[in-house]
Order: C-alpha cells, then structure tokens, then sequence
C-alpha cells in the first residue's frame, strides 16, 4: 500500500484535494518522499484551489518513523529530521489554503503537521493531540522549537511539551490551537466550511503572506 494517496471525492467541490496519510502515518525517507511528491502533484494541478491533509481509521498521523530512526547512524537521522521539517516548511508557505482534517491521533510530527496548516478541524470524540519528546527523553530541534512557540500559546507549550500529555479535540479548541471540533460524520463537511473563504485565491498572493506570517518558523527551517 502507498503511505499516501490523493483524491477529491472526500468534499463536494472538485477544486479541493484531499491528502490521504496511509500505514499510520509513519515518517521515513520513502513515505517523505511520497508526501512531498503528492504536494508536487497538487501544485502541478492549476484547477486546484484548496488541500486537505488527513489519515484513515483512527490514526491521523504517529509522526517520526522511531523504527527506522533508531537504526539509522545518528548524523543520518538527524538529516532526516531536518528534511522533515522542510517538508513543515513547504505546508508553512503552500500557495493554496491548507487543512488538517485531524481523523485521529497526531503525534510528534503528525501535530506539527496539524500545526504547519493554516486551520485544523479535530474529531471531538476520540483522537489526541500529543507533542511526546519529553516521554522519549527527546529534544525539540530549533526549527519545531520555533514551531510550536509560534502556533500555541504560552501556556499550550508548557503543558504539552513538558508533560508530553494527550490533548483531546474539544481541550486543543479551548486551548486554541485548533480552529474545530466535530463528529467524525461531519469532519469533511466542516473543513470545506472553514476552507471557503480563502478558496480561489491567487497563488502566488496567498504563498507570499504565508510566507510572511510564518517567517520566524521559515528562518528556522531555511537558515539564511
């Protein structure tokens, strides 16, 4: 199975793309390859005007890939961790408005991912919301240092990143860092709801102010 797949069937307008994380939403170099060669592919599509990130089941996304991590030598996998980011980088200035439908469980990467977007709408009834380092003895690399700081308020950063807790849906609202919460029936229709407004855009305008409001993050993650 592909780690992940493309598709518009998911909303009732043709010019929104769905973005579809498989396998659990595990980050190696073959699945980033594939993530970064979907967003190629819908950049490539001049008809599409909105994208819409999400996993299947009850698995949004589990983020870094600790099996193939762990093997790697650590300067690689260090490598790889940046390359990651870049890839955060790509969704900070994506030229089309971007949505986490966050189906399930975002975690490590999978959250940065839900943070890298421009809305987020979280399933109220199950699935959490989980920054883990402090539970694997890790550190935040500067680059998703200044990604969190930038995207949660004070206080969401403190209680996430130095208790490593599980943020429900309906909790990450009220904590502000997801715009969202829904049934599991009505996710899609409810992003197609938020996304609207910024539909049809143009590019090249809506990359640059992304651009814009996300330089403290971007110069993190492109390093003059």
């Amino acid at each position: 199975m592909p780690n992940c797949s493309l598709s518009n069937e998911r909303t009732s307008n043709s010019a929104i793309m769905t973005l579809t994380m498989h396998n659990e939403g595990k980050f190696n170099p073959t699945s980033l390859a594939e993530f970064n060669q979907a967003l190629d592919e819908v950049l490539a599509d001049e008809s599409l005007t909105g994208l819409l990130i999400s996993g299947e089941e009850k698995i949004f996304a589990q983020g870094l890939d600790l099996e193939y991590l762990t093997a790697e030598k650590p300067d690689i996998a260090m490598e790889f961790v940046h390359q990651c980011m870049q890839m955060i980088g790509r969704l900070l200035s994506f030229p089309m408005p971007v949505v986490s439908v966050i189906n399930g469980h975002a975690f490590g990467l999978g959250a940065m991912i839900a943070l890298a977007s421009d809305y987020q709408v979280m399933r109220e009834d199950r699935g959490y919301f989980c920054l883990p380092e402090v539970n694997l003895g890790m550190v935040l690399i500067p680059s998703m240092n200044a990604l969190v700081i930038n995207k949660m308020n004070n206080k969401a950063v403190r209680d996430s990143l130095l208790t490593g807790s599980k943020i429900s849906g309906p909790s990450a609202k009220v904590a502000g860092f997801i715009d969202q919460c829904c049934s599991l029936d009505t996710i899609f229709i409810e992003a197609e709801k938020i996304i609207a407004p910024m539909l049809g855009k143009n590019r090249h305008a809506v990359g640059g102010l992304k651009e814009g409001i996300n330089q403290a993050i971007l110069a993190h993650i492109n390093p003059a």
